[in-house]
């Protein structure tokens, strides 16, 4: 009799979770709502792992999470592009990383941004070392990538799991002191963010991100972590790979901030002329200087797309 009623139970249980995802997946269809993958470090070990010799590898911050979108980078260069990105951390560890890697000969599309790199203090490097620690147990361990393969076939595919994200998210950005022009976000299976921002939102003069910044390090601590850019470029060449150095679209209160605290004369211009990689500053190109973020330092999905077309005609064919 035990048995029997906890049998009953178990199926009643199972049926509330079928019939509860169910609901919530016939609603996020209803409304538009997109699958969700992941930007935590298994997603992210997910495509290390999956980095061949002469792909592209696409690292940084969140300002290239939401603006490159690799699926279509890849079909408009003909190279296999892996959106490696770490949201809130620097890019010389990662760099670093591919430069230490004896078997990629790839190119490196770089989002340096002056005040992640140069900041005072060491915690802008902490979340990327934290990846590729977690990528040494990632590569020991079936499971976790099983896991991760898994996940990421499941959760791009159904859409209950983001959809009480894009409720909050409304709820959040509308009520909020101050307002906020991010109406919704998911991570598609390429790990690209793409960020839907209100058809009236406007660059960071009032909403978005905290316009708060560190201030620069030491001139003896912005000298070494340029010879440590320079070292690892040059690791990357000496191989046969391409590196590339990209400013991305910032404007608003958060671009003036940066431009003061960091100008680009003695930060950017002194990287690009230190190193033998490419420098890409958008405010330099035409066909990327136009786009404006909603935020301050992060583009509407539709505005990435272009971007990343625009990219692509300035990278060409990557040799």
């Amino acid at each position: 009799m035990v048995e029997g009623r906890w049998g009953r139970a178990w199926c009643l249980a199972l049926l509330m979770v079928f019939s509860g995802a169910g609901l919530l997946e016939a609603l996020g269809w209803k409304h538009g709502v997109k699958p969700c993958w992941s930007i935590g470090s298994d997603s992210w070990c997910l495509e290390a792992s999956e980095l061949g010799q002469g792909d592209i590898a696409i690292i940084g911050s969140s300002r290239a999470l939401s603006a490159v979108e690799p699926r279509l980078l890849s079909s408009l260069v003909g190279r296999s592009a892996r959106q490696l990105a770490i949201n809130a951390t620097a890019t010389l560890p990662v760099l670093e990383w591919l430069a230490d890697r004896e078997d990629f000969a790839g190119v490196v599309l770089a989002d340096v941004t002056p005040r992640l790199e140069f900041r005072s203090g060491f915690e802008r490097h902490a979340a990327a070392i934290r990846f590729l620690q977690s990528l040494q147990d990632f590569r020991r361990s079936p499971g976790r990538r099983l896991e991760a393969r898994l996940s990421r076939l499941v959760q791009s595919r159904v859409r209950f799991k983001p959809f009480v994200y894009h409720v909050v998210a409304l709820f959040w950005n509308r009520y909020r002191d101050g307002g906020g022009p991010l109406s919704g976000m998911t991570v598609e299976d390429t790990r690209f963010v793409r960020l839907a921002y209100g058809a009236n939102a406007k660059d960071s003069d009032r909403n978005g991100v905290n316009p708060l910044i560190s201030p620069p390090a030491a001139a003896e601590e912005v000298e070494e972590l340029m010879n440590r850019f320079a070292r690892a470029v040059r690791a990357i060449r000496r191989r046969g790979g391409q590196v590339v150095f990209l400013f991305m679209p910032s404007s608003g209160v958060v671009a003036a901030r940066e431009e003061r605290l960091f100008p680009r004369r003695e930060y950017w211009d002194r990287l690009a002329a230190a190193t033998a990689a490419e420098a890409i500053h958008f405010e330099d190109v035409p066909v990327l200087s136009s786009f404006r973020c909603p935020d301050g330092e992060h583009l509407d999905w539709r505005d990435a797309l272009r971007f990343t077309q625009g990219l692509a005609k300035v990278l060409g064919k990557p040799r």
